[in-house]
């Protein structure tokens, strides 16, 4: 591979020359690895940041169309904020009967039972908001009447011709749901009811066919490798641990013992939650993942590119890994 962005780094006034041959940037002829970078100097980040933003870049269009279809039927997907932090609320649940619930007994079946019943409404609102579509079309253009786009976006999805320079995208959905949600996201949820796949119009606007393809293939391996399952069972798991824990050792101590379990607790199920990222990363096993995250997830790169420190800091409280970690290790698979 071969890229020269030699212009764009005169511009930043760092130097005459910069490429990239055989996964080795060259700035000015300082070596900089692609796969596993050393970033010491500005210098250094700043060719990587431009590195990366050339495998993302997609500028001949920025404006997209969504068209969701079942039966034949154009329909409109219901609004819904699809956000990764659903996940603990579970866990949340289940503080309230190990503080407040006195009796041992009491306290394991109010707690598993409100684990387990906050994990099914989960899915049930989920599925409520949930119409799986036969197919999807993606109209990509640079027509800028917004006005007119939303009144004849039917008459657009059956004939972008009007538009003038235009690309179309069809796939078939394969029984996902598409919400509307301006955000770039995609969730997975498993039951013995039954699972789902959501993706928002946010995602669908952002990428391509290949990068959509990927983002749903690793949603499928969460279902595949029962990623709610074991969730499931770590936080029952991890409820009894903690009821025998409080009314054996935390309350003939310190209450203040209670707090640091819960704390502890919660970074590990953060980092259980991060692991199955991974794990659904390597089933997806697509580049075309890769560059899906490096543009929905592109602040956030220039953050742990720029500020690597205060990047890992956060990490420690998030419920996905850093997406820069993420494209590194699909890389080197």
């Amino acid at each position: 591979m071969y890229i020269d962005l030699s212009d764009q780094w005169r511009r930043l006034g760092l130097g005459s020359r910069l490429e990239v041959r055989d996964g080795v940037i060259l700035a000015d002829g300082e070596i900089i690895e692609v796969n596993r970078p050393k970033l010491r100097s500005l210098r250094a980040r700043a060719a990587y940041l431009l590195y990366l933003r050339e495998l993302a870049r997609d500028d001949r269009y920025n404006v997209a169309i969504i068209g969701a279809w079942k039966s034949g039927k154009l329909i409109e997907p219901p609004e819904i904020k699809v956000n990764p932090l659903f996940l603990f609320l579970p866990f949340l649940i289940s503080m309230p009967p190990a503080l407040l619930v006195h009796h041992l007994s009491l306290q394991l079946v109010v707690g598993i039972s409100a684990i387990i019943a906050s994990y099914i409404a989960l899915f049930l609102y989920l599925k409520s908001k949930c119409i799986k579509v036969d197919y999807i079309t993606i109209i990509k253009t640079k027509y800028k009447d917004l006005n007119f786009l939303k009144k004849n976006k039917k008459e657009i999805l059956e004939n972008p011709a009007i538009l003038g320079e235009y690309e179309a995208y069809h796939f078939k959905a394969r029984g996902i749901c598409v919400v509307k949600d301006r955000t770039a996201n995609a969730m997975s949820f498993e039951t013995p009811f039954g699972s789902i796949i959501l993706a928002t119009t946010g995602l669908l606007a952002r990428l391509k066919p290949e990068e959509i393809e990927a983002a749903l293939k690793h949603e499928e391996g969460h279902i595949r490798l029962h990623h709610m399952y074991k969730i499931l069972l770590f936080l029952i798991s991890e409820f009894i641990l903690r009821i025998y824990l409080i009314n054996y050792i935390y309350a003939n101590i310190s209450l203040y013992l209670i707090g640091i379990h819960l704390i502890g607790a919660s970074l590990l199920y953060t980092a259980l939650i991060r692991l199955y990222e991974y794990e659904a990363d390597r089933y997806a096993g697509s580049r075309h993942l890769a560059t899906g995250l490096l543009k929905v997830g592109w602040n956030e790169v220039v953050e742990e590119v720029l500020y690597p420190a205060y990047s890992r800091l956060k990490f420690l409280v998030k419920t996905h890994p850093n997406t820069l970690d993420r494209v590194l290790r699909i890389w080197t698979w």
